[in-house]
């Protein structure tokens, strides 16, 4: 068996780690971005459908290296390396090679996740990557079913290992009208994050209408802010209404004394990244300026942990 995909790279930036997002490991740092084609779902809300859902016909990157990726980190003066845009655990092989030389050369490794693997490839997984964002697409069975063409069961499994492997951890959700938004399914996934560990940090999105699901009106802000609160009141500490430029929803307070910890300045998406024509999503907005405000990870008022990576 080959991996039709390995080595090739079909997009790629230079981003903040808060914009992948991960908000509680290394504010601030700098990431390479980089994705390949395919997909191991086929979600009708996906966001990169020109990428996620290509394949190797047809293909004219050249292959890229594990030492040729790693050098070219370096020359970026980057912090790390993170494998996203399309789903990373379809070139597995390629980001475990990868994170091997990273190690040596003291980058870190992230995965944009849709958490979708068996046990097998994600221990491999966790010997080379740092850092994972695992997107949940839904909390029933039947969502990831009709919508997603998978199950629930190991995604859920999945974010447990990653726990138990003692790698970051931090999950998102995108609320859909009408699909995966009801109050029990959404009480459901915010008890079972809090069953994970309270400090996990949660990332909220609004639903735009994209792919097949384009007939869809966007997620209204006040079922976004109804969502953070019953977060809240599961006990998440980290909550976040993440993807926007207003507001104060992509600031950290202190869950101790609610002082603002790390502050986050919003502007608009300052790079485009695109693939055969079509501008990938990138989510969540770049940020001009980040204010670490903790001493070593904690909070400097009450001493509250804020992350422990410092």
């Amino acid at each position: 068996m080959f991996a039709l995909n390995y080595g090739r790279v079909c997009a790629q930036a230079v981003d903040q780690i808060e914009k992948k997002p991960i908000y509680h490991y290394r504010p601030g740092s700098k990431l390479l971005s980089v994705g390949t084609f395919g997909c191991n779902l086929d979600c009708d809300c996906c966001q990169n459908a020109a990428l996620a859902s290509s394949g190797p016909e047809g293909r004219s990157e050249p292959v890229t290296s594990p030492e040729e990726l790693v050098s070219f980190a370096l020359d970026k003066k980057v912090q790390g390396i993170a494998f996203t845009f399309n789903e990373p655990v379809v070139w597995s092989e390629f980001i475990i090679d990868t994170g091997r030389l990273a190690k040596e050369r003291h980058l870190y490794i992230m995965m944009n996740t849709n958490g979708y693997v068996e046990t097998g490839p994600l221990k491999d997984l966790l010997e080379s990557v740092d850092v994972f964002k695992v997107d949940v697409k839904g909390f029933r069975d039947e969502f990831y079913r009709v919508n997603c063409g998978g199950t629930l069961s190991p995604v859920l499994r999945a974010c447990q290992m990653i726990r138990e492997g003692g790698r970051h951890l931090e999950l998102a959700y995108l609320i859909i009208p009408g699909l995966n938004d009801g109050k029990e399914e959404l009480n459901d996934f915010f008890g079972w994050a809090a069953g994970l560990g309270r400090e996990v940090p949660i990332h909220l999105y609004r639903f735009m209408p994209a792919h097949r699901l384009s007939h869809l009106q966007p997620t209204g802000m006040q079922p976004m802010r109804e969502a953070k609160a019953r977060a809240i009141s599961q006990g998440l500490r980290f909550v976040y209404l993440s993807g926007m430029v207003e507001g104060d929803e992509h600031q950290t307070y202190c869950p101790g004394c609610s002082s603002l910890v790390i502050g986050r300045a919003a502007t608009e998406v300052s790079e485009k990244v695109v693939y055969e024509g079509n501008r990938l999503s990138k989510f969540c907005p770049s940020y001009s300026e980040i204010d670490d405000r903790t001493i070593e990870g904690r909070c400097a008022s009450c001493g509250e942990i804020i992350y422990k990576n410092a």
